[in-house]
């Protein structure tokens, strides 16, 4: 049975993985000025390997034409490629590149080292404790 405390519990998860993805996203040293559907078909890419646009537009829910858009910026900043499906020539596979994946692990260095910093300055060594223990809690929550 969920409680009252349950609920606020969940508000105040969510709330807080919201407002510290917003903040970390602000640490992110972006010269290109890349969107947040860029950024987030660079991390699907990471995870896939290679996906075709249509995977791409069902997943980040977006049109094809603003994926289009999307693939071709990247392609242009040298983040990925494209390769011809084998059985389709039609279709094309966008496929991350050594640079586009370099991109992404300086990124999350950055924001890891930003929020390593803050960590320092803001916490004592019995709250880090306390901290680790709450991830680790929070960890075994099953997968929805």
């Amino acid at each position: 049975m969920v409680t009252e405390q349950d609920k606020v519990l969940a508000h105040l998860i969510r709330d807080l993985i919201t407002r510290m993805n917003r903040r970390l996203r602000k640490q992110i040293s972006n010269p290109e000025q890349l969107s947040i559907s860029e950024l987030n078909v660079i991390q699907l890419l990471v995870e896939h390997h290679k996906l075709l646009p249509s995977k791409l537009c069902s997943k980040l829910n977006l049109s094809s034409q603003y994926v289009s858009q999307v693939l071709n910026k990247l392609t242009e900043l040298g983040y990925i490629s494209r390769k011809m499906a084998p059985t389709d020539k039609r279709k094309s596979y966008a496929i991350i590149t050594s640079k586009g994946r370099k991109w992404l692990t300086n990124s999350r260095e950055e924001r890891e080292q930003w929020l390593a910093v803050a960590i320092s300055k803001q916490y004592s060594l019995a709250d880090k404790i306390l901290i680790q223990k709450v991830f680790e809690l929070l960890a075994v929550l099953p997968e929805l």
